[in-house]
């Protein structure tokens, strides 16, 4: 549906795009976003000038590059990314790999990597929520940066919808060299404000032991983990490499797969 204020041109590309992904359009009508949840519940995407958009009391949800922007502007001074350091492994080439972000989210981990790793590399991704993986499949596809090698990162990502547990428990599926997960953490960062719109329909469900295992037979090269707490992969997984800023709240672990294939 579109926002309360959108003009005729943007219904018709509201209107457009919703036909698009299968979504049904409805007018607005001047209803406020609690009569919307009254009718339809929390599945109901609204059309603004920014694309489609969450909202929910919590507040709303837009495509934007959050902290990918500035981790961007770094990369491009020569500082360095652990996320990207993390995906390519030590002593790491700088030769093309294929990465399959697990948990897209908002999109940040995957428009960096897609950005920063070498020339030729893929970034495909999958995210479970519909919702969710509406808003960031806008902005990968529609969204223009205003430098251009931004907007081309962008659009060279893949993303699905899709659960990375029914992924990892198939036999069929294209083979990655690193698969990439960013769970829901354990003890959410409460400082986070972007995440309080949507918190409530993000996936909520946890990486276990049994799953990463099977994501060390499935990847060819690598899985990375990024998390706030890894005393517990750490005992489950002791040859996990831990890559992160001495001062960050939060880390990537990487586990090679070579001990894993069978």
């Amino acid at each position: 549906m579109p926002s309360l204020k959108a003009k005729e041109k943007l219904q018709c590309e509201g209107k457009a795009w919703a036909e698009s992904q299968g979504f049904t359009y409805v007018l607005r009508h001047q209803r406020t976003i609690q009569d919307l949840m009254d009718e339809y519940g929390e599945d109901f995407l609204v059309y603004s000038s920014r694309g489609p958009q969450i909202d929910r009391p919590e507040g709303s949800h837009f495509f934007s590059l959050n902290m990918a922007e500035l981790r961007i502007q770094n990369l491009r001074k020569g500082q360095r990314d652990h996320l990207l350091e993390a995906l390519m492994g030590r002593g790491s080439s700088k030769l093309p790999i294929t990465v399959l972000d697990c948990t897209c989210g908002f999109g940040a981990d995957a428009a960096v990597a897609s950005f920063g790793l070498p020339t030729g590399s893929r970034v495909d991704a999958l995210e479970v929520s519909p919702l969710l993986e509406a808003v960031t499949s806008w902005g990968f596809s529609h969204f223009v940066h205003k430098k251009d090698d931004v907007t081309a990162a962008l659009r060279r990502i893949s993303l699905r919808r899709g659960d990375y547990r029914d992924y990892l428990l198939s036999d069929e599926g294209p083979v990655y060299d690193v698969l990439y997960f960013d769970p829901m953490f354990q003890r959410p960062v409460e400082a986070s404000c972007q995440f309080q719109p949507v918190r409530a329909i993000m996936e909520h469900g946890g990486l276990t032991r049994d799953l990463i295992e099977r994501a060390l037979q499935k990847a060819r090269r690598r899985v990375v983990i990024k998390e706030r707490d890894f005393r517990q992969l750490c005992r489950d997984f002791p040859e996990a490499v831990l890559y992160g800023g001495k001062y960050s709240r939060i880390g990537y672990a990487v586990l090679e797969c070579d001990s894993w294939k069978k």
